[in-house]
């Protein structure tokens, strides 16, 4: 299920999912020298996203070779297949888990068993399920953190931005996942109508 919420001036849509994750708490320190580094992994993901976003194959140039186009767009699908299957192994061997989320594009909220206080720093990896896998480094600062009950504590975190790239990924992918919320919603009523 999905939300829409005003914050600042502008819509911000939550989703509910269950996605890879894992986190950390950071010194106030750290999260000073980090919020001005980009993550390795979310570097890399910019570039493959630059990669694999690229049209190669349209046809702009009028004198394409269509066995030629078609080779290599095979050639691009295996190879983009061969690279997701490594970033979904990737994240499996790490520290990651599936855990269930809402996540926004400003941040996310998750249960753990660290316990938090509102400002702390902490460090956020997750894996967005998408073609690639989107594997993230983010930081962000606890803006939720009500009292933990059975040693877990759910809480809130907003996320730092360091570059576009981290924004528009989850950005593309809160927005994707909160349309299929949308059309299987109607699909739903529709099947409830129909009966």
């Amino acid at each position: 299920m999905s939300e829409k919420t005003n914050d600042h001036g502008r819509q911000d849509f939550r989703i509910n999912d269950v996605i890879p994750l894992s986190e950390e708490p950071m010194s106030a320190e750290a999260f000073e020298v980090n919020k001005m580094k980009v993550g390795v992994r979310s570097r890399q993901n910019g570039m493959l996203r630059q990669m694999v976003g690229r049209d190669i194959f349209s046809n702009e140039g009028g004198g394409a070779n269509p066995e030629m186009s078609q080779a290599l767009e095979a050639l691009d699908a295996k190879l983009n297949y061969l690279i997701g299957v490594n970033m979904l192994n990737d994240a499996s061997h790490g520290n990651m888990q599936e855990r269930p989320v809402n996540l926004s594009v400003t941040g996310i909220s998750f249960m753990t068993k660290n316990f938090y206080q509102l400002g702390d720093a902490v460090a956020v990896n997750l894996m967005l399920p998408a073609f690639p896998p989107s594997i993230l480094e983010l930081v962000g600062t606890v803006v939720r953190a009500p009292e933990s009950r059975d040693g877990k504590q759910k809480v809130g975190v907003k996320f730092y931005f360091r570059c576009d790239d981290e924004e528009d990924t989850v950005a593309k992918y809160v927005y994707r996942r909160h349309r299929e919320t949308i059309r299987a919603e109607n699909k739903n009523q529709q099947k409830l109508a129909g009966e």
